[in-house]
């Protein structure tokens, strides 16, 4: 998966910096900044999936401006990069899947179909698919498989999420899942990979430069700066009990 046009953490840390380091007390070096980059990127996706539910209560009241400055419009575009589909083969028990690493909400579940060969049929393909409907409830899938009107079916599956993904009935050997993954980082190439945002920087000649090829930026919008930053100060801020991050922070949060 490539992106681009994402959060520069070297943008992030040096606006932080200034902050901090005003009255030259040298409290954000790249360690903190680190150790707090993934936490604040976490908490603003968060805020993401609580700004739809926002959206749906602004929309219901007529509130909602519509089309292209539609709040839910919006949010779901940002989170759209964190969107996922992807197939998985052969389960590691006759019908049980294990879960991406990465991944942190479910969206959708389908079965799909190969033919005597193997080989799975095109995507284009209506029939080649067939939505799993989706349980979460160990008793109900109970009830589902011992009744006699409900019991699932090929064409009409059912899997239960725990802590893995059980598909019945037992005989499917792929599916697709797509899925809202974890917050990851993004390379110099433009590539989304499970690793934290992380600044870097490598002394040349005496002086810390940063790196770009051992960096990586985060994995949100570019419109998202200010918030990494308020959201940085604030986690550093306390831990730190540095009054201008933390004085920062609140002012802003305030001003929005």
């Amino acid at each position: 998966m490539y992106i681009c046009d994402m959060v520069s953490v070297q943008a992030v840390y040096r606006t932080l910096q200034d902050l901090a380091n005003k009255d030259q007390k040298g409290f954000i070096t790249p360690a903190v900044f680190n150790r707090f980059a993934a936490l604040a990127q976490i908490n603003i996706y968060n805020e993401l999936f609580q700004e739809l539910v926002k959206a749906k209560q602004i929309s219901r009241q007529n509130f909602d401006p519509g089309r292209d400055k539609s709040v839910r419009k919006q949010t779901l575009e940002d989170l759209s990069v964190f969107i996922v589909s992807d197939r998985l083969i052969q389960p590691v028990q006759e019908n049980i899947f294990l879960k991406p690493d990465n991944l942190s909400k479910i969206i959708s579940m389908s079965a799909t179909d190969t033919d005597r060969r193997g080989i799975e049929y095109s995507s284009a393909d209506q029939y080649s698919r067939k939505e799993i409907e989706i349980i979460y409830d160990p008793e109900k899938i109970d009830r589902i498989l011992t009744s006699n009107l409900s019991s699932p079916t090929e064409d009409y599956p059912v899997a239960l999420v725990s802590e893995d993904i059980e598909v019945f009935p037992s005989g499917i050997q792929r599916i697709r899942l797509t899925y809202y993954r974890r917050p990851g980082s993004v390379n110099l190439a433009g590539e989304v990979v499970d690793v934290p945002p992380t600044y870097v920087e490598t002394a040349l000649n005496g002086v810390n430069l940063f790196n770009p090829e051992a960096s990586y930026n985060f994995m949100l919008p570019p419109h998202y700066d200010n918030e990494l930053v308020m959201e940085i100060a604030k986690l550093a801020g306390v831990r730190l009990r540095d009054p201008n991050l933390t004085g920062y922070a609140i002012k802003e949060e305030a001003s929005e």
